[in-house]
């Protein structure tokens, strides 16, 4: 990352299983809610937004307006770009098979609709989300934008799709509980996160609120094996890249409640810092569902949120773990306690990650 160009985000938007908006998603997740259940139809565990009625061939481009109009009006950009440079990143971790390729494109269809000044799209699995924020920021420090809109939007709740994760052996058959000794896997979500990412100093000098400053982020491949991961050492690499000797007071951890993720993350986290055991570490994927691309920029906001509350999401279904690193989970419950500085983790399918430090923003 360019140290001579300070970034800042300056808008969230969310659209998850917990409902629409900031808000109402910090209050189910604080108040320790899911939307998890058993789907009938697909025999499996899957969490969907109740009360959309949108057709499956347009929810991916309905949340995802949803989710950007409520990021740009939070980092109060009007409906005209005139008087700046706005880009979208977008991103994807697989193509939609609600829609036809050969007619749709997400990220066409939202140009369309916003006439973005650039745009960029980029797809690494589950790690995507992390991917948009990188790609905007080197939008924003290659001169080519002013502020850039990152985020990704998925509907991925299709038979294929569960019939492949049940083939995996990735899905859950009961609840997701990250981290127990007892997690079995995921559920998969769906859901639309978009942030706003500017330079500090015209955040500064507009007045806009900055829920934090980017002060690092890291990308690479952790594992050349797409189903298994046989150590936690580029885990590790990748981690400590990102926060270059710094230790955050909050984790957001990927956390697909599989046994070789949860394992080898948690030993990453542990073998990367000093004092681990004193990081506050959570995953929101037994509240929300995996939503795949999305659940990066999911945990960037809901790390985002947690700073500005000074509170920490729960890990939910949290029993007891057979992962013995004395790390603080949260388990079931939020917990308050200060925090400055995050770290983002998401390690995806394919051996495809990244990492994205965040600090609090104090002031000049």
């Amino acid at each position: 990352m360019d140290t001579d160009i300070k970034l800042a985000i300056t808008g969230i938007g969310i659209v998850s299983p917990l409902g629409i908006g900031k808000e109402e998603n910090w209050k189910q997740l604080i108040k320790c809610n899911h939307n998890i259940y058993y789907n009938k139809k697909l025999n499996a565990y899957t969490a969907t937004l109740d009360n959309f009625n949108v057709a499956n061939n347009q929810r991916q481009y309905q949340m995802a307006m949803l989710s950007i109009n409520e990021a740009l009006e939070d980092a109060n950009i009007a409906n005209s770009f005139s008087n700046k440079k706005v880009g979208l990143c977008l991103g994807e971790s697989k193509i939609n098979l609600f829609n036809n390729p050969f007619k749709y494109s997400l990220l066409e269809k939202l140009n369309q609709t916003f006439r973005f000044n650039e745009t960029s799209c980029v797809s690494v699995a589950c790690a995507t989300g992390i991917l948009t924020i990188i790609q905007g920021c080197k939008l924003i420090e290659n001169g080519n934008c002013d502020t850039v809109v990152c985020g990704c939007s998925e509907t991925s709740i299709h038979s294929l799709y569960i019939a492949g994760f049940k083939n995996m052996g990735v899905l859950t058959k009961s609840i997701v509980r990250p981290f127990d000794k007892d997690r079995d896997g995921f559920a998969i979500g769906e859901g639309a996160c978009f942030i706003v990412i500017e330079k500090l100093k015209d955040a500064i000098k507009n007045n806009l609120k900055i829920y934090a400053e980017i002060e690092n982020f890291s990308n690479g491949i952790y594992s050349d094996n797409t189903l298994s991961i046989k150590s936690h050492l580029k885990m590790k690499q990748i981690i400590k890249k990102a926060v270059f000797g710094n230790m955050p007071d909050y984790i957001h951890m990927h956390a697909t409640a599989t046994k070789l993720n949860d394992y080898n993350e948690s030993k990453a986290v542990f073998e990367s810092f000093n004092n681990a055991n004193k990081i506050s570490l959570s995953s929101t994927k037994a509240a929300t569902g995996h939503m795949l691309s999305v659940s990066a920029i999911a945990g960037t906001i809901f790390s985002l949120l947690a700073m500005a509350n000074n509170i920490v999401p729960p890990t939910l279904n949290f029993k007891q773990t057979d992962i013995n690193l004395n790390l603080d989970y949260t388990p079931n419950k939020p917990k308050v306690r200060t925090i400055n500085a995050s770290l983002v983790l998401s390690f995806g399918f394919g051996g495809q990650s990244c990492a994205l430090f965040l600090k609090k923003y104090k002031g000049l």
